[in-house]
């Protein structure tokens, strides 16, 4: 006889890496940061608990535990057991960053942790008071490659059949085959590969770890019912949010209106008092004047200050990380041939762009302090692609600085 049930879902809570990103770290929120992967996954553990689930499914990249260390180790042995408390189990198909070798020199978890095998498709059938409940099928790899969806082998019955893997994987290579949900692993945003009588999906970190990671993370509540139907809920996780907000004003607006603007935004933000943290890069469009008053410098260092001290001391913090004018998609072909300071700029970015074989030597404009860093390898620019994408933004903020003062028609 089918029976409902449920899971939790849940990837890549990669407890070693703290968000990144930010050019300057507020000391008040250096903690908040460093706690953000532990703060996400334990809001896993709790939904888990809340949501009262059969078992819950890790679908790989928890930890390095060589480099999250002892703190890493503890806590999630600490979630494991809470989960053993409650009788949930957990079945976790380990990842390129979870360091199989290392887990496997640390021993066994417990009876209620099931780490599945490397390169090789585990069959375990869960029961619900003795009576079998859903067929698992997991393994685990060392490498976010395709799935090799023909070695996950369900057998023929009434069971529903539900697949762990970490790697890539597309809906038509799954289509057909007697899984009804895959359980993805190793992306760090939340997406549905397919839907419908096949469902495959990744769950994403439950904590954003660059502004590219923009917006809510969390897990996956899978619910499924007597007629193996199969729902899915985002459960928000994250502690600390990059945030993007475009503003559109007109050119009647002023500075201290753009100020309140974005304050009054912030307030609706940070309407729920239990939320995330919040790292807001803020983009204005609509007004050329206040555009190019934000270009020059002085005025978004202003607002900066001020949105800082206002909001970015709060709990939860509304941080502003940048405020910036929108660029245009392309530079007139015009402003090209001027003869101006401009002109001549664009015209050097040009040749660059024209004559890929020219060195761009940006390594030698950097202090070494930051060459040693994380700076250095991004001005580097080998990538022919990423070469390109620079110069155009290069173009683009020429534009902005070198202009006239007053705005161009």
């Amino acid at each position: 006889m089918k029976q409902p049930f449920r899971f939790i879902h849940a990837s890549d809570f990669h407890l070693e890496l703290p968000p990144r990103g930010l050019v300057e770290v507020p000391d008040h929120l250096r903690g908040a940061l460093v706690d953000a992967p532990y703060r996400a996954a334990e809001r896993v553990f709790d939904a888990a608990i809340k949501e009262r689930v059969d078992f819950v499914v890790l679908a790989g990249d928890l930890l390095d535990p060589a480099a999250a260390g002892p703190r890493g180790l503890v806590f999630l042995w600490q979630q494991f057991q809470r989960l053993a408390d409650k009788g949930i189990k957990v079945y976790w198909s380990l990842g390129r960053s979870d360091n199989f070798e290392r887990w496997g020199e640390l021993g066994p978890l417990g009876d209620p942790i099931v780490r599945f095998p490397l390169n090789r498709v585990q069959r375990i059938v869960h029961q619900r008071n003795g009576e079998p409940l859903v067929q698992i099928l997991g393994t685990s790899s060392q490498q976010r490659k395709r799935i090799r969806v023909s070695d996950f082998h369900a057998e023929p019955g009434e069971l529903f059949a539900l697949a762990i893997a970490y790697g890539s994987a597309d809906a038509a290579a799954l289509a057909g085959h007697a899984v009804n949900y895959w359980a993805l692993g190793g992306e760090h945003d939340r997406r549905a590969v397919a839907a419908g009588a096949i469902a495959a999906h990744f769950s994403g970190s439950p904590q954003g770890r660059r502004p590219q990671e923009s917006g809510p993370h969390g897990c996956t509540l899978v619910q499924v019912d007597e007629n193996h139907y199969v729902r899915t809920s985002f459960i928000s996780t994250d502690a600390v949010r990059y945030l993007p907000q475009r503003i559109v004003v007109d050119e009647s607006t002023t500075a201290a209106q753009l100020h309140q603007i974005i304050g009054e935004r912030i307030n609706e933000l940070l309407s729920d008092p239990f939320g995330p943290d919040l790292l807001i890069q803020w983009t204005l469009a609509g007004s050329r004047a206040l555009a190019a008053e934000l270009a020059r410098g002085k005025l978004a260092a202003d607002l900066l200050a001020h949105l800082r001290a206002e909001h970015g001391q709060r709990r939860p913090a509304a941080w502003t990380v940048a405020l910036a004018p929108e660029t245009p998609a392309d530079v007139p072909a015009e402003l090209y041939e001027e003869e101006t300071i401009l002109g001549e700029f664009l015209r050097s970015v040009r040749h660059y762009v024209e004559h890929p074989e020219d060195e761009l030597n940006l390594e030698s404009h950097l202090a070494e302090r930051h060459l040693a860093g994380s700076v250095g390898p991004s001005v580097a620019l080998d990538d022919p692609a990423a070469r390109r994408r620079v110069l155009a933004e290069v173009a683009r903020l020429g534009v902005q600085l070198l202009s006239p003062e007053e705005p161009r028609p």
